[in-house]
């Protein structure tokens, strides 16, 4: 990630005008204190804009986000947070998710949508940005006291967002959504405390709590410790994420970029192999790469595959060990390249795995991508881990060490329930 290219917009709202106040917190500085820290996040600071209180009425958070859109590039990060009250609204006979601002009004339908951002006019905005990777974070209807729910005051908005909003702001490739809790639950801050309970734990897995391997924190990686965290320290609030991906993208430098040391888990099962490995043989250039390469680097970290060239049992029929290779490995990781898509037995290869990972309901099919190549249909169904950098390599193949280690077990669904 070029840290040159990364923006922020953080957005902070307590002390509302027309509708109930929230507890007065610091999440919106402080998200955005932590990506400007250039031994944290280190995001230009000069591209790190907050709005809080007065300043965030509704014309200044989308002028805001109009200026993002005019500074941002087909490669930029851009990291978008919000902090205030969210709901949703009937408006003729359709749900619709708004995001208040300090200025708007709820008492009517009619007040919601001239004074507070509908979920359709904040997903224009965010089209509008040309990032290649767009995060946004909604910590909406946090509540006061002793980690008790407190919403909005009776009016026309109920404090959820709906399904359909999340879905139309995750939409593009490389956009992601983190909501604080579901459409049936509420966000939460505890009296006297600095963050609510959502940003609390977003600001420790920001600061390193959520790994960063290759000295980056990753958008996948960060939401599952923020979940975990989450329900562990209040079991009434479930976050939710919605996205659509093609890679766990970067959001931030991790301490600054200082990469820590690779801990490769143990196995938790008792699969023979870490990984069946299929790549094209008959290509001298994909061979030695795959045996030269990538399997001694994760073998001396002590993960163990199968190679079909070297494991398999002589004698044996071929296919029959391509399928030993698939069932007895935890997982097939594809390496593509335009040779091994030409390639018949490497299609049958990751044909197996694919079925295995849809019989077992879990998925053990990796394709990682070598060279630019236009995998079947199939094959893109799943995120795929970019190798084509000699540049990054080691950093990719350490996460892929880890990623091997975890038991298949069905992802997060990214149809998430909406927030509230």
């Amino acid at each position: 990630m070029t840290l040159d290219d990364a923006f922020a917009l953080t957005i902070g709202i307590s002390a509302y005008r027309h509708v109930t106040a929230l507890p007065a917190v610091h999440d919106a500085q402080d998200v955005a204190d932590l990506l400007a820290d250039p031994q944290l996040g280190a995001y230009p600071p000069d591209q790190v804009h907050t709005l809080s209180e007065e300043a965030a009425t509704r014309t200044g958070i989308l002028d805001a986000l109009d200026r993002l859109a005019r500074r941002t590039t087909a490669s930029s990060t851009v990291f978008l947070y919000f902090s205030g009250h969210g709901g949703r609204a009937l408006v003729d006979g359709r749900d619709e998710g708004y995001l208040l601002a300090v200025d708007s009004a709820a008492h009517r339908v009619e007040d919601l949508e001239r004074t507070a951002i509908a979920g359709r006019d904040l997903s224009a905005r965010l089209r509008a940005i040309p990032a290649a990777r767009l995060t946004v974070v909604l910590d909406c209807c946090r509540a006061a006291g002793l980690a008790e729910p407190k919403d909005v005051v009776p009016s026309a908005l109920e404090p959820a967002l709906p399904p359909a909003t999340l879905s139309l702001l995750a939409s593009g490739r490389g956009r992601a959504v983190f909501a604080a809790s579901r459409s049936d639950g509420f966000a939460y801050v505890r009296a006297g405390q600095r963050n609510g309970i959502f940003t609390g734990h977003l600001l420790e897995g920001l600061r390193g709590a959520a790994g960063g391997i290759g000295g980056v924190v990753r958008v996948c990686d960060l939401f599952h410790y923020v979940q975990q965290k989450v329900v562990m320290d209040h079991p009434a609030q479930r976050p939710v994420f919605k996205a659509e991906l093609e890679e766990n993208y970067p959001i931030a430098l991790y301490r600054g970029g200082q990469a820590p040391a690779l801990v490769v888990p143990a196995a938790r099962d008792s699969f023979a192999y870490d990984a069946f490995i299929s790549y094209s043989s008959a290509d001298p250039e994909d061979r030695t790469w795959v045996e030269a390469a990538l399997v001694p680097h994760l073998e001396r970290a002590g993960l163990r595959f199968f190679l079909e060239t070297r494991d398999s049992r002589l004698g044996r029929a071929r296919i029959r060990e391509m399928e030993r290779a698939v069932i007895e490995s935890r997982y097939t990781v594809a390496v593509l390249t335009p040779a091994y898509l030409a390639g018949p037995f490497q299609e049958f290869q990751s044909v197996l795995a694919q079925h295995l990972a849809t019989e077992t309901s879990a998925p053990r099919f990796v394709p990682i991508l070598r060279k630019d190549c236009r995998p079947p249909l199939g094959m893109r169904t799943t995120a795929a881990l970019d190798v084509t950098d000699d540049a990054r390599v080691g950093a990719a193949l350490e996460r892929l060490a880890v990623a091997l280690r975890e038991p298949p077990h069905p992802t997060l669904g990214s149809s998430a329930e909406n927030a509230g």
